[in-house]
């Protein structure tokens, strides 16, 4: 049976102080709710093929939220980013 991923299990995770969550893709259902929800909370969703360790989880959300920020700011203005 498939794991449900909701607007409230990404609420609980981010009042933990959690930033990511990394789910396997082909045991997990994730509403559209709870994309929307992580994306106003910056919490990142990081879809696998393959259940992965907690520290590498953690490391590689972290380097992909990385780039993103990284890509954002390369399309702000000279001088927009504080």
């Amino acid at each position: 049976m498939k794991k449900l991923i909701t607007a409230n299990d990404i609420r609980a995770a981010h009042a933990r102080g959690e930033q990511a969550m990394s789910v396997v893709l082909r045991a997990s259902i994730i509403t559209p709710e709870a994309r929307e929800v992580a994306e106003l909370l910056g919490f990142t969703i990081t879809e696998c093929d393959e259940p992965v360790p907690a520290s590498t989880s953690a490391q590689a959300c972290k380097s992909e939220s990385q780039r993103i920020r990284e890509a954002i700011i390369a399309q702000l203005p000279e001088g927009q980013f504080y």
